[in-house]
């Protein structure tokens, strides 16, 4: 339901669809790019069991804070306090990595490490908004690391870093957070460098296969019982693209709602009867800008009239609005606001 437009008016990821440029700058250059790269090749007994953590060379990449500066830290000031393997190798959650992050900015605004380095996440955010370095300070800079670190893992094909990254922002940020600071900004850049020549379609591509797979596990590792009828997402026939459909799915998800994603390019009477055989509360249909318009509208009905009259349907995309002539019962449902506000109804 969503592709581009239910997240914020973010573009659909195909090079096509990528014509909304980033809008951000990258605030600091000591966020260097190679964020959370782990490297093959560990010793025998050092499997993680939390694909989390991250060794110490890609934390000092991260955050540009050295292999010497954390050690003293964590002698100093017990932060931060990393997992330690067989081996003796340091392993970080992620909450730390970010938190290392806020320690960096407050260094950058003149604060000395005995007075950053013991405080907690909220007090390093108050710190940092009262220097003026978080609003639209640190929330800011480490979205656009992320960025372009992202962009460079697309370049190198690295899968692990993008997975690694994507993971530990959802771990950290929750979800609604993540969909919002992370998957919306990332879209957006991957969309507008392939618009500006710095990512090629492989890239992209690349990275939709990526997010989407990130998408799955993390919906998958939520209570998968949920609550109420269930909310159906799909396309209709010749809407190839399901990323959208996994960004709804997860939020949906994430509200405890129960949620049925079927993927792309289904016919209206198998999303119809699907519908009536889970007594689905909505159907939610993702609408990409190339949809053709009155082909749309002609499915939109036949589906609206083969659902039950307690069954909502919903539209999202970049296309949805921009359709006419639509019937009766039908929301269009743009932004995570707008989800919820639907969901609250249902």
């Amino acid at each position: 339901m969503v592709g581009a437009g239910f997240v914020g008016g973010v573009p659909n990821v195909v090079p096509a669809r990528a014509q909304i440029g980033l809008g951000a700058r990258s605030i600091s250059d000591r966020l260097e790019a190679g964020v959370g790269k782990t490297k093959a090749g560990r010793n025998e007994g050092e499997s993680l069991t939390d694909r989390h953590l991250w060794p110490m060379g890609a934390v000092t990449r991260r955050t540009g804070i050295g292999e010497h500066t954390l050690r003293a830290w964590e002698r100093r000031f017990g932060f931060p306090h990393p997992h330690r393997l067989e081996s003796g190798h340091r392993r970080y959650p992620a909450d730390q990595v970010q938190q290392l992050l806020l320690i960096n900015a407050a260094l950058n605004c003149g604060y000395r490490a005995g007075d950053v380095v013991p405080l907690g996440r909220t007090e390093l955010e108050d710190l940092l908004r009262d220097c003026g370095a978080l609003d639209p300070g640190v929330a800011a800079e480490i979205t656009d690391s992320v960025i372009e670190n992202t962009l460079e893992a697309c370049r190198r094909f690295d899968r692990e870093t993008l997975v690694n990254s994507l993971s530990s922002d959802a771990s950290l940020l929750g979800i609604r957070r993540f969909l919002r600071e992370r998957v919306v900004p990332l879209l957006e850049a991957v969309g507008a460098s392939w618009a500006k020549g710095r990512l090629e379609v492989r890239h992209e591509h690349f990275f939709s296969e990526v997010l989407e797979d990130s998408l799955r596990s993390l919906r998958a590792g939520l209570d998968p019982s949920g609550r109420g009828r269930p909310v159906i997402l799909a396309t209709l026939p010749d809407e190839l693209h399901g990323l959208g459909l996994h960004i709804v799915g997860l939020a949906v998800a994430a509200t405890g709602r129960t949620v049925r994603v079927l993927g792309p390019h289904l016919p209206v009477e198998e999303i119809a009867q699907a519908a009536e055989a889970t007594d689905a509360a909505a159907v939610g249909l993702s609408i990409s800008v190339f949809a053709p318009k009155k082909d749309t509208v002609e499915a939109v009905k036949e589906l609206r009239a083969g659902l039950r009259p307690d069954t909502q349907l919903w539209l999202g995309g970049s296309g949805a609005a921009h359709l006419e002539g639509l019937p009766d019962g039908i929301e269009i449902v743009s932004t995570l606001d707008e989800l919820d506000a639907a969901l609250n109804v249902i």
